[in-house]
């Protein structure tokens, strides 16, 4: 309510819980003290489910007394209302006693302790002076001195054979470095334990027993991992220690299993083996410690593996070779040592011949490539003449369309005065671009209808044309060439009227009916332009 409540003291009596509601004062500015001590405190509900919003304002706060009751852990912030934890910050007017509880000093501790070594920077008050009530280390231990001392990764969690910590061995869950540690180590092991504790992070260490084996066979986990525990936990164990037992053999496909493992320890084993699976890890995320084997020519694999003098993670795996009655390191072993055959005669005339028809097939390629225009137009018009293509007089509306630089005021009196009239004559439908398009009518639209029904493309080539900024000379050719290229009826007809020469063409196809003298020069005269265009042209045939 909105009050002047200055007091408010339940103390001395059997209270159980307390609901945050009652601890945190929303609508009065200020209040002196509320004091729950001397109850049978366990746990802070929050059954009106309050929120802690953004807006929200405490006011100048007070004192909450909630020593000597039996808290013994600091409820999860988010399940009283503060979702957020920075708007604990509101709080910081506020003085709670916690003293005199029975604080448990676990991995549950953790958070606050970690969160509250800002606060301890900053100021002291009496009551800051919480102390531990357990575990046994820390009894009577002041929680801001383990803050103060950097001790927080002190502060775990023991697990017991029903969170499924292996008989014999101690588990605990320590929250500061992220971990969950299985320590099995000297417990006198024959064989892997057949459970752990279902958490991420595992750190099991199972060094110093007499474990033989990597696979585990035990019928009481035969459900789970194809009955081996090392298979099933794999997406489960951060780092695996295995050192000093009797292991001899590294199972092939556990060593995939344990690819994401990030340290993996088999040093001071008998081990006699180094699978070829190896080489999925980093030589650096595994420990095998000095290996003797006899080597052949299929471990020369790990010349390439294990890591050079100068890597820091060089001795973790050491792999000798028994030559000559003695013990040589892999890596200073020559291929001759390792038993594999050099290449002999028909080996190098084979690499030989194989290099030669690679090189001679890229530059044949190269080649091909930089002619490929000029052998299509070649194949082409061996094609047409082995087929005597006849085309129906019908198929085609126009018989040849004109491409020219209409700027070009001889060009046009040329064309205008002597070719079309020539042509028309024979009976040709001519196009002629700056005579015939309809006005209005968008240009390169009409350009591509009339080409593809044209049957010849009749192109002149000049100098204003080449550099010519219009576009509509380079979308011509552009069509022409395609229609030539999918159409083996059509035919195209250069002029050179400029007399240029083939480097002088930007165009490639165009370019290379220069390169194949495959045009008409402009400075033969006209009667012979004129038949010698006549001669090229594809005829459709006449109905009768």
């Amino acid at each position: 309510m909105a009050a002047s409540l200055l007091n408010f003291d339940v103390s001395n009596n059997l209270l159980t819980t307390i609901d945050i509601t009652n601890i945190v004062w929303e609508n009065q500015q200020a209040f002196c003290q509320t004091n729950f001590s001397f109850n049978k405190i366990t746990s802070i509900s929050n059954q009106l489910e309050w929120t802690c919003k953004r807006n929200t304002q405490f006011g100048y706060g007070g004192f909450v007394n909630l020593s000597n009751n039996n808290l013994s852990h600091f409820v999860k912030f988010s399940e009283i209302g503060f979702g957020n934890f920075f708007f604990l910050g509101k709080l910081l007017s506020y003085g709670f006693d916690l003293r005199e509880n029975n604080w448990i000093c676990d991995c549950k501790m953790y958070f606050f302790a970690l969160k509250s070594s800002i606060i301890l920077n900053m100021f002291h008050r009496n009551y800051f002076e919480v102390t531990c009530h357990s575990p046994p280390e820390f009894k009577n231990v002041l929680l801001i001195n383990i803050i103060k001392s950097q001790s927080l990764d002190r502060l775990i969690c023991n697990l017991t054979l029903a969170d499924r910590c292996p008989p014999k061995c101690r588990c605990f869950y320590q929250p500061s470095r992220s971990r969950t540690v299985v320590d099995c180590s000297r417990t006198g092991r024959i064989r892997l334990p057949t459970a752990l504790p279902l958490r991420t992070d595992l750190e099991v260490d199972l060094s110093s027993n007499k474990i033989e084996s990597m696979l585990n066979n035990n019928h009481a986990i035969n459900t789970i991992g194809n009955g081996n525990l090392l298979y099933y936990y794999s997406k489960y164990i951060r780092k695996l220690d295995l050192s000093n037992n009797k292991i001899e053999i590294i199972p092939d496909d556990l060593i995939f299993k344990l690819r994401n493992v990030s340290l993996i320890n088999l040093s001071k084993n008998k081990i006699t083996n180094t699978p070829r699976t190896l080489q999925i890890l980093n030589p650096c995320q595994i420990n095998i410690g000095e290996v003797v084997i006899h080597c052949k020519c299929k471990d020369i694999w790990l010349q390439n593996w294990l890591p050079s003098i100068h890597s820091k993670c060089f001795n973790n795996t050491r792999v000798y070779c028994k030559y000559n009655n003695e013990k040589i390191h892999i890596l200073n072993m020559t291929r001759h040592e390792l038993g594999c055959r050099l290449y002999n005669d028909f080996i190098l005339c084979l690499n030989i011949a194989l290099a030669v028809t690679v090189f001679i097939v890229t530059i044949s390629s190269l080649s091909i490539y930089t002619i490929r225009f000029e052998l299509f137009i070649m194949t082409r018009k061996f094609l047409k003449y082995c087929k005597g293509i006849v085309v129906p007089s019908d198929a085609y509306a126009y018989d040849i369309y004109i491409s020219c630089n209409e700027n070009d005021v001889y060009l046009r009196h040329w064309l205008s005065s002597s070719l079309v009239p020539f042509l028309q004559e024979e009976k040709f439908r001519v196009f002629l671009p700056y005579r015939d398009c309809q006005i209005g009518r968008p240009r390169e639209e009409e350009t591509i209808d009339i080409m593809s029904t044209s049957l010849n493309f009749v192109i002149l080539l000049s100098e204003d044309s080449e550099s010519s900024t219009e576009m509509w000379i380079n979308k011509e050719w552009k069509y022409a060439w395609y229609n030539y290229r999918y159409d083996i009826n059509r035919e195209i007809i250069v002029i050179n009227y400029d007399m240029l020469e083939y480097q002088d063409v930007a165009h490639k196809y165009l370019r290379a009916f220069l390169k194949m003298h495959s045009f008409i020069n402009f400075s033969n005269r006209d009667k012979l332009i004129k038949a010698d265009v006549y001669s090229r042209l594809q005829f459709q045939e006449q109905s009768t």
